[in-house]
């Protein structure tokens, strides 16, 4: 195991980024990242009060462009929309030993396993040698909105065995 991360994340994490280093050994052919957070959606009456909010809090800064009864309409019509449950994301980017930027996956899902290799790689990452020497993760919070959000990483290479 080159990295393994246990911790807890709070909305005073949000929007910050969070970087990780782990050594590549020599003869690495293959990295699998890991990464897995919760909850992923906060409950629905906390996801409507946080979204209610963040409406009236738009109508307010609106109010001054449109006037104050337009503003409201807006808000009222907005109220009526069907809501979805608000999300925590987080993302990671990965840059190599050189400090080359090898990447980012901006995906949805709270689990994901990604793939780095010579040949191919997961779609947001880019494939190519894994040289030995300390390589970089970067876990950006680009949303959290829970209390409290668990993260764990764990990152493991393949490595080519030795020719006697």
């Amino acid at each position: 195991m080159l990295l393994n991360v246990d911790e807890q994340l709070t909305p005073a994490d949000h929007h910050t980024h969070r970087r990780y280093t782990f050594t590549v050994p020599p003869r690495a052919t293959r990295l699998d990242i890991h990464l897995r957070y919760a909850p992923k959606a906060l409950p629905e009456d906390e996801s409507m009060h946080l979204a209610t909010r963040a409406l009236w809090s738009q109508a307010a800064a609106l109010a001054p462009c449109v006037g104050q009864p337009e503003a409201d309409a807006w808000a009222v019509a907005q109220r009526q929309r069907r809501w979805s449950r608000v999300r925590n994301l987080l993302t990671v980017s990965v840059d190599d030993a050189d400090g080359v930027y090898r990447g980012a996956c901006h995906r949805q899902p709270h689990e994901q396993h990604m793939t780095i290799e010579r040949t191919e790689a997961t779609p947001g990452l880019v494939p190519g040698g894994l040289m030995p020497g300390e390589w970089r993760l970067t876990l950006s919070a680009h949303t959290l909105a829970s209390a409290q959000c668990a993260v764990e990483i764990q990152i493991a290479a393949e490595t080519a065995s030795r020719r006697p």
